[in-house]
C-alpha cells in the first residue's frame, strides 16, 4: 500500500470514529440542517434532475432528502455501482418503495435501460464524503466511483454534504481525485472556483 493510500485509510478510520462518537441528537439536528441548506440552495432550486444517494449509517442521512426531491417534482437518480468496472450509473427512482439491495448492501433503484439518466445543464449531483478540505477536495469511501463519474462530466455541479467537524485544512490526494463545486455542512456552504 502506498503512503498516500495509507494516509487516506487512516483518515477514513478517524472520520468514521468521529461520526460514531457524535451524540444521536446532534447528528439528527445536523442532518436536518444540511437537508434544509441543500434544498434552499439555488442549484437545487433550479435543477430539474437531482443525482443523489441512499445514505449508509456513517453518512449524512438522505432518506428525507430523497422524499423531498420527489415531492418537489424533481427527476431523482440514484447510483448503481459495477464492482467489475468500478463505474457507476444513475437510474431514475420514482418511489422509495422501488429500492432493493445492491452492491455493498446499498439500496438501488430498478435497473432498466429506460431509467438511465445522463447529466445535462439542469442536473446537480449530491456527493457523499467522509471529510473535505478548504480547496474542495473530498475523502470518499475509497472505491473511486464518484471521482470516475465526475471526471466524465467536468462541468457538472457537484455538491458534497458533510459534517462541519469533518473539515480539514488539506487532504492527501492524487491526480484522480476530483474537486467539488460546493460543500454544505450544518453551519455553512462553501463554494470552490477553478478546476482541479
Amino acid at each position: 500500500m502506498s503512503e498516500l493510500n495509507a494516509r487516506k485509510r487512516e483518515l477514513r478510520a478517524q472520520m468514521r470514529q468521529l461520526r460514531a462518537d457524535m451524540p444521536l441528537h446532534e447528528r439528527s439536528a445536523a442532518d436536518a440542517a444540511i437537508l434544509e441548506r441543500v434544498c434552499a440552495h439555488p442549484l437545487y432550486q433550479a435543477a430539474k434532475t437531482v443525482l443523489a444517494y441512499v445514505s449508509m449509517p456513517h453518512e449524512v442521512a438522505t432518506r428525507e432528502f430523497l422524499a423531498r426531491c420527489l415531492s418537489d417534482g424533481k427527476t431523482l437518480g440514484l447510483p448503481v455501482c459495477d464492482a467489475d468496472t468500478r463505474m457507476m450509473t444513475f437510474y431514475r427512482l420514482d418511489s422509495p418503495a422501488e429500492l432493493t439491495a445492491g452492491a455493498y448492501g446499498i439500496p438501488v433503484p430498478p435497473q432498466q435501460e429506460s431509467r438511465i439518466l445522463q447529466p445535462d445543464a439542469e442536473t446537480v449531483v449530491l456527493v457523499p464524503m467522509l471529510a473535505f478540505d478548504r480547496e474542495g477536495y473530498r475523502l470518499g469511501a475509497g472505491g473511486g466511483y464518484y471521482d470516475r463519474f465526475l471526471a466524465q462530466y467536468p462541468g457538472l455541479p457537484a455538491v458534497g454534504i458533510c459534517y462541519a467537524q469533518c473539515r480539514v485544512d488539506a487532504l492527501p490526494r492524487d491526480r484522480y481525485d476530483r474537486r467539488l463545486t460546493h460543500c454544505i455542512t450544518q453551519h455553512n456552504t462553501e463554494e470552490y472556483n477553478g478546476k482541479a
